[in-house]
């Protein structure tokens, strides 16, 4: 599998854009599309028929509110085959009313079929050749980690959230976990930077990716810098634009 990193900022980051990943194994998955995200995708990605899934981890604006404009570049490009789209069954329902919302009559006019499909914590969905997985993280919304096994590896992302025992199982193993790494202090709805590392040690995590951290921890980064260098090799505070294959 290769991930290629657009984003890996919070919501309010005025140097990064949200966190996002496009996660390819043969057919290729974008995780979240939040307001700023779509630009990085037409960077990326400008086949418009190269996108296959799109996976939303929780109802918050900087992970889906990027939607309405990737669906509509898609018709103006041409697209031609169904998109799926996965997420939890309450962002599933806003999704038609927000894309109405924001270009009224488009829907109608796209020209491909959106295929929607539940995530619910439990839950399993087939994309061609993968599996994806489904548990709860601790956020102030629903939110969906998610793991996709595919061709014998396991690649996670948790979408917004402090881990759960059922989000520690689901990334048990994994040869990538891309983990929400928001600050250094316990949150009850956002992952603790040191907690979150030590987690994916203990869960024998092979490596790990800080992403979505504040954007003023970020400023301040002596202590986040530190956190990655004793990681080694198994840490690492990926950039827009890089990419990792497992």
């Amino acid at each position: 599998m290769e991930i290629r990193i657009l984003g890996c900022g919070e919501a309010f980051d005025e140097r990064l854009p949200n966190t996002s990943l496009l996660v390819t194994w043969g057919e290729t998955l974008l995780a979240d599309c939040g307001f700023s995200v779509p630009p990085e995708v037409w960077r990326a990605a400008p086949d418009p028929n190269l996108i296959d899934a799109v996976y939303i981890s929780h109802g918050h604006a900087d992970h889906y509110f990027g939607l309405p404009a990737l669906l509509t570049r898609m018709w103006e490009d041409g697209r031609t085959k169904p998109l799926m789209v996965v997420s939890q069954k309450e962002v599933l329902e806003r999704i038609p009313q927000q894309v109405e919302l924001a270009y009224p009559g488009i829907a109608a006019r796209l020209g491909y079929v959106l295929e929607y499909r539940e995530a619910a914590p439990g839950g399993e969905v087939r994309i061609g050749g993968a599996r994806l997985r489904f548990a709860a993280t601790r956020h102030a919304v629903p939110n969906c980690a998610v793991r996709i096994d595919a061709g014998g590896r396991g690649v996670c992302y948790s979408g917004d959230g402090m881990f759960t025992d059922e989000s520690r199982a689901l990334y048990r193993g994994a040869d990538l976990l891309f983990h929400e790494a928001y600050s250094f202090e316990p949150s009850a709805v956002h992952g603790d930077i040191e907690a979150v590392v030590a987690m994916a040690a203990g869960e024998g995590v092979k490596k790990l990716g800080l992403v979505h951290v504040k954007r003023t921890v970020r400023r301040e980064a002596d202590r986040l810098t530190e956190v990655v260098r004793q990681g080694g090799e198994r840490v690492s505070l990926p950039e827009p634009g890089s990419r990792l294959k497992v």
